[in-house]
């Protein structure tokens, strides 16, 4: 099992509100117990807001995992998932934008891991 960080900026404060909104009714194709998160190999997803536009995402994932892949292959799973992704990224007044600076394939800028602490761990600590 792998966890993985990821931050993304929202474009306005009103993205941040519709964006809040939309992720307390997420499609069932992407979230649900067949949906595509699972199918990719996702465990868990959680996304932080730093405000006022910056979000935060963590991701727990079989150790296979490639987000590059997994992610975009994601979009050609249903066509609710590419109309969802659209709405976060697409041209048309998305709700997402680059960090600036993150030239890498992804929209969302791969975190690089500085420190990570697990109760299993910390007896075996100096």
């Amino acid at each position: 099992m792998k966890r993985i960080g990821f931050s993304i900026e929202l474009t306005s404060l009103e993205a941040a509100e519709l964006y809040k909104a939309k992720h307390r009714d997420v499609p069932v194709q992407i979230s649900g117990e067949q949906g595509v998160l699972r199918e990719i190999g996702l465990q868990r997803m959680s996304i932080y807001l730093l405000p006022p536009r910056t979000l935060f995402m963590q991701v727990e994932a079989h150790d296979q995992f490639d987000p590059l892949r997994d992610f975009t292959h994601a979009l050609s799973v249903h066509p609710v998932i590419q109309a969802w992704d659209d709405c976060m990224h697409g041209d048309d007044n998305p709700l997402l934008k680059r960090i600036e600076g993150n030239l890498t394939d992804l929209n969302w800028w791969r975190l690089e891991q500085v420190y990570d602490w697990t109760l299993e761990t910390a007896g075996q600590q100096k």
